[in-house]
């Protein structure tokens, strides 16, 4: 096959552009030809390792046999060609079958199950290419999937089994071994279902129900869905479309396809009225949605990967602007990865991934997955700094707090990345450049209200992280106790930390959902407190409801009375020092080295005594004064 290669280049303007916030369609285009490039290389990769290992693809043809199955398509029809291999998932397919063939990892499917994708592309060029042709592909538990085409459940006796694709001038059918399936076409603008830009306009019918086979013994056809409204495919059967792990179908009926279809349509709305870069970014990258079932309210889910640029898994969004920023916060991350293809390495790959906070997220992250987040939280602010400017009432007071909360946790953590993170100097360079962008919205005006919650959000996130992930020095903590209990004056001296990765740390965002909450929705804020805030958002309690509507005694109160109940609850006592505020030195310690106190409370509670922790963290003072060498 003729690739579609070439040299790709971005200037050094190009780069500095798209890290003091450019989104220009031209440098985005290039990106995305780039990776189609790179996903090219990663075919020949993986056909490259099939010749040294013959037997890989038995019991179906030798790899060469469909590779050249689709040389021969593409001189007839190049884009019907392209229209399969330059689907996202492809390139997941490909990287995951490297990262196999290269390191044999285990994996409950079979190695020839997943060489057989290839198979399967090259029976869906033909299909759509209309050339005669006969190809076995793998049965996954009874499925077949011809990407881009749809799939079909066939009656299997065994887990991985083949089936025979058959394509003749009238048509196509899958043939298994107790039952076929005629394979259907969309009703797309070029007579496939099949994705395009956002703008394409596409006419396919989700409505329509699948093709059924009119031999004996006939299955149906899945077609793969496109929305009519936005161009791209909803895809819901592709086995290599979520991140890192295959996949069953999961066909979605025609309610819930319809209903994806307005969500989508009011997201791409929000972004074309009042996000034009942006809509123009998203229109060039993104030809595919994964469908993941609706999140809590303020919890919702996205993920991108570098391996599948194009395609992103995304929750139910609530609402236009929750789509809408899930879209910003992706289109970062896609743009990220393909510029990583292209100019290298931003971060030291020979240096330690020594993880590090990162405010979004519940764990603790490598140099690369911060950076990538820095780069992705770099358009959440961005899209919220312009939308708090379009929205009225509550919308506009929770845009105010995104915009406050995000542009201060990307400036962070930016800043410490830049001082203590393995960038190599390009990596330096754009990150200066994001750091220097954000640092110019620092001094814009957000609404006291706003403002004082981001601010809330902030601190909270950073004290949790810490009390979850951070270890004092053990002995340090048990001469404090032993201070402590026998009525001494604890050493004024640092007692230095190490990351310890809590495996159990969940949900350290619970205040800051009930904080958008707040200002979204009082009347729901108000019942979720009376009838239990835990119902919505984990480990949530009346302490936090207090503390986010501003009632710090109340929030005092109640949290006293919860640690006094648990003995050492971690978000109570991180809750307890935000309520004490600057009013007393134990909210400083509470807040600065809440890791300190849960240890030293849980020694002194093992030797027999107890600590009331507003007493304990004051005591701490002397000690959190000194450096930590954290």
């Amino acid at each position: 096959m003729r690739p579609r290669l070439g040299t790709h280049r971005l200037s050094a303007s190009d780069v500095d552009a798209l890290a003091l916030g450019t989104l220009d369609a031209d440098i985005v285009r290039r990106l995305a030809e780039a990776e189609i490039s790179h996903r090219r290389m990663a075919f020949r990769a993986v056909l490259d390792l099939l010749r040294d290992q013959p037997a890989a693809s038995a019991p179906l043809t030798p790899a060469d046999q469909a590779w050249d199955l689709l040389i021969a398509l593409e001189r007839r029809d190049r884009a019907m060609v392209h229209a399969v291999l330059d689907r996202p998932f492809a390139g997941a397919w490909a990287a995951r079958l490297l990262r196999r063939l290269r390191a044999r990892p285990h994996d409950d499917v079979p190695l020839w199950v997943d060489v057989g994708y290839l198979h399967a592309l090259a029976a869906a060029a033909a299909v759509r290419v209309g050339v005669p042709a006969e190809i076995a592909v793998p049965v996954r538990a009874g499925v077949v999937h011809l990407p881009t085409l749809g799939h079909t459940r066939l009656p299997a006796g065994e887990p991985w089994e083949t089936a025979m694709v058959r394509v003749g001038v009238d048509g196509a059918e899958v043939i298994g071994s107790a039952g076929r399936a005629m394979v259907g076409r969309g009703v797309g603008s070029d007579g496939w279902t099949d994705g395009g830009s956002w703008t394409d306009g596409w006419t396919d019918d989700p409505a329509q129900p699948p093709v059924r086979g009119t031999a004996a013994a006939a299955v149906q056809w899945h077609p793969t869905r496109t929305s009519r409204a936005v161009g791209v495919v909803i895809e819901d059967a592709d086995p290599y479309r979520l991140v890192n792990r295959a996949a069953a179908p999961v066909w979605l009926p025609a309610a819930d396809f319809a209903r994806w279809e307005r969500r989508l349509a009011d997201t791409w709305r929000v972004l074309r009225d009042g996000h034009a870069e942006l809509a123009a970014g998203v229109g060039i990258v993104l030809s595919t949605v994964v469908p993941v079932p609706c999140a809590a309210r303020f919890r919702s889910f996205s993920a991108t990967f570098g391996d599948a640029i194009g395609g992103v898994e995304l929750s139910e969004p609530h609402d236009a602007l929750d789509g809408a920023a899930m879209l910003a916060h992706e289109l970062r991350h896609a743009v990220l990865d393909a510029l990583l293809h292209v100019v290298g390495d931003f971060v030291d790959p020979a240096a330690p991934a020594d993880p590090r906070y990162a405010p979004w997220r519940d764990d603790p992250r490598p140099p690369l997955g911060t950076l990538h987040g820095v780069y992705a939280f770099f358009g959440v602010a961005e899209f919220w700094r312009t939308q708090r400017r379009l929205s009225v009432g509550a919308d506009a007071m929770l845009a105010h707090f995104e915009f406050a909360l995000w542009r201060r946790a990307v400036l962070d953590t930016a800043t410490d990345l830049l001082r203590t993170g393995p960038l190599t100097p390009p990596g330096r360079r754009f990150l200066t450049g994001i750091a220097t962008t954000v640092q110019g919205w620092i001094s814009e005006p957000v609404p006291v209200e706003a403002r004082r919650l981001a601010d809330l959000a902030v601190v909270d996130g950073q004290a949790l992280w810490r009390v979850h992930h951070r270890a004092p020095e053990p002995a340090a903590v048990r001469h404090l106790a032993e201070a402590w209990s026998a009525g001494a004056d604890p050493v004024a001296v640092g007692v230095p930390t190490r990351i310890v990765p809590d495996p159990g740390a969940r949900a350290l965002d619970t205040r800051a959902c009930l904080a958008r909450l707040w200002l979204a929705d009082r009347d729901e804020f108000r019942r979720l407190e009376r009838d239990g805030p835990h119902r919505a958002y984990r480990g949530a309690s009346r302490a936090d409801c207090a503390l986010v509507a501003g009632d710090r005694a109340r929030a005092r109160r109640l949290y006293e009375a919860e640690l006094a109940r648990t003995g050492g609850d971690r978000r109570a006592l991180v809750g307890l020092g935000l309520a004490i505020g600057d009013d007393e030195p134990a909210g400083r310690v509470l807040r600065e080295r809440p890791e300190l106190v849960h240890a030293v409370a849980a020694a002194v509670a093992r030797g027999g005594g107890r600590a009331a922790s507003p007493a304990l963290a004051e005591w701490l003072l002397p000690v959190v004064a000194q450096p930590a060498g954290s």
